[in-house]
């Protein structure tokens, strides 16, 4: 029987990105580029969880685990990251995140807006660029915000328990 360390692992890795998310947003950061990759780097995070998880769960099994067993551990420790950093996600978004997007919009907008338009060539009008920064704040949503980071979570975490548990498996059961 395997010790409930999915969760235990799921948990200190939640721990990790949470702070690092604070930390980048808190510092100021997260307009930089640092900012802007934050959620790939919390991706990429996972795979060595997920290889540590698996590789204990081999060890704790005496050196075989069947490709079954693996994908478990993996998709188990996957499904309650993505639960926990979605609750988080979606109260730092309501909280702190939503208002700094959308002041950034009000102030930074304009400014890229008119960047952007000359470089193509065109002209926009004041009333334009209103326009677009008023969508823009408008189009802001916890919802689809937690919604974009938990889909990319998923296929990620789910990605990488597939190939882990292929790399893995070891055993006359391996399958």
């Amino acid at each position: 029987m395997l010790k409930p360390r999915p969760l235990l692992f799921a948990l200190v890795y939640c721990v990790l990105v949470i702070a690092f998310k604070l930390f980048v947003f808190n510092s100021g950061m997260q307009m930089t580029k640092l900012g802007m990759y934050s959620h790939i780097l919390s991706l990429l995070l996972m795979t060595p969880f997920i290889l540590l998880l698996v590789f204990l769960a081999r060890k704790q099994l005496g050196g075989e685990i069947a490709g079954k067993v693996a994908l478990i551990q993996g998709l188990t420790f996957v499904l309650i990251a993505a639960i926990v950093l979605s609750i988080f996600n979606y109260i730092f978004f309501q909280q702190a995140l939503g208002s700094y997007i959308a002041n950034y919009i009000q102030t930074e907008g304009p400014k890229s807006i008119l960047e952007e338009a000359v470089k193509k060539g065109k002209t926009v009008t004041p009333a334009e660029v209103d326009k677009m920064v008023k969508g823009g704040i408008e189009d802001l949503s916890a919802f689809k915000d937690t919604t974009s980071k938990l889909f990319s979570m998923l296929m990620f975490g789910i990605f990488s328990s597939f190939v882990v548990s292929i790399f893995l498996k070891r055993g006359a059961n391996a399958r």
